[in-house]
């Protein structure tokens, strides 16, 4: 699938640009925020969002009819995953919590942004 293919380059170079400005900022300007579970975040936001945008391409080479609920659908149990890990965290590390959510929030918009955008024009290709 030439589509899931251009889209993994495509996340690749973000998550490089991304984690490289991370990394900066978490070295110099917010360093006394920095977790170290953050990479580990990044890299769980960053394979998830390869994974369902899999799904959301094959959904819309096979059933463009009922492309919007399945959309709805991935996205839908992507948030619960999502939720699932953020109440996780919560509760096991109550001290950290505002900065774990500040960079999960972050994250999941950029991430999101960039999703909805490559589904966007692989749509407007089609």
């Amino acid at each position: 699938m030439r589509a899931f293919r251009n889209f993994i380059f495509r996340e690749l170079i973000f998550a490089t640009i991304l984690g490289l400005i991370a990394f900066i900022l978490f070295q110099t300007l917010l360093k006394e925020y920095y977790l170290p579970v953050f990479w580990i975040l990044f890299g769980i936001i960053t394979v998830f969002t390869a994974v369902f945008h899999y799904s959301v391409l094959r959904v819309s080479e096979k059933e463009t009819s009922k492309f919007t609920s399945k959309f709805m659908m991935v996205s839908g149990i992507k948030m619960i995953i999502y939720l699932v890990i953020i109440v996780y965290y919560a509760f096991s590390f109550p001290e950290k919590t505002r900065i774990f959510l500040i960079s999960f929030f972050i994250l999941y918009l950029l991430y999101t942004v960039f999703e909805v955008l490559s589904t966007v024009l692989h749509l407007k290709k089609k």
